[in-house]
């Protein structure tokens, strides 16, 4: 049984350490297309945003290093139990997408004019946010997920063509999460400053499903 758990839990650290690395937090390109377009007062509300997101990632970067420290800890003095490596690795599973996962959440949907920048800023905005899992029409995406724009306006996903209108799943703590892409001065908020004629809507969901990625053949 120790020789099974510590497999588990060396395998939840190797997974910890690899997405941690994966899902730090990028530039968003939203943020520079739109400063020309805000009045003085919501660039101060803007910075005070952006200043308090910095401070929030890097306590979670700090978390997160902190888990994966306990966690080798726990496999170098035989202590980590099975069941808890079990439950561990389940949720790095949803994490990276490779399992279904249901629950509550937010769903955004996005009618007229987007592209591709403007997408991969919204996933990583909302894992930011704390959104567990992540899709976008039926497909699911992962923390590697990569988008491309395509000549007829469609937004390529992993190689996959997602065309509109957009509906975009996450499932998460749904008030937080609401509440970080809805808020004055949020990613939605400078959306609609640079896409002036798209539809966004944003909605609470009790309960969501979301499929496991699906690699592109």
């Amino acid at each position: 049984m120790r020789t099974n758990a510590g497999a588990i839990w060396v395998t939840v650290v190797a997974l910890f350490l690899g997405l941690a690395a994966a899902t730090q937090f990028r530039s968003q390109d939203v943020y520079s297309r739109s400063l020309n377009l805000e009045t003085p007062s919501s660039l101060t509300t803007l910075i005070a945003n952006l200043s308090e997101t910095n401070n929030e990632l890097r306590a979670e970067i700090f978390d997160l290093r902190r888990d994966a420290d306990n966690a080798q800890n726990e496999v170098a003095s035989g202590r980590g139990t099975l069941t808890e490596g079990q439950r561990q690795l389940q949720q790095l599973r949803v994490f990276s997408a490779e399992s279904a996962v249901a629950g509550p959440g937010i769903v955004i949907r996005i009618e007229g004019a987007f592209d591709e920048r403007a997408m991969s800023d919204l996933v990583n905005e909302l894992r930011n946010a704390g959104a567990e899992a992540i899709g976008i029409n039926e497909m699911r995406v992962g923390p590697r997920s990569f988008f491309t724009g395509t000549p007829d306006h469609a937004i390529g996903v992993d190689g996959r063509p997602l065309r509109g209108p957009w509906i975009v799943r996450a499932i998460g703590a749904e008030d937080v999460v609401f509440v970080a892409m809805t808020r004055t001065g949020g990613i939605i908020g400078q959306f609609e400053l640079i896409y002036r004629s798209t539809r966004f809507d944003v909605g609470k969901e009790s309960s969501l499903d979301l499929p496991a990625f699906v690699a592109s053949k």
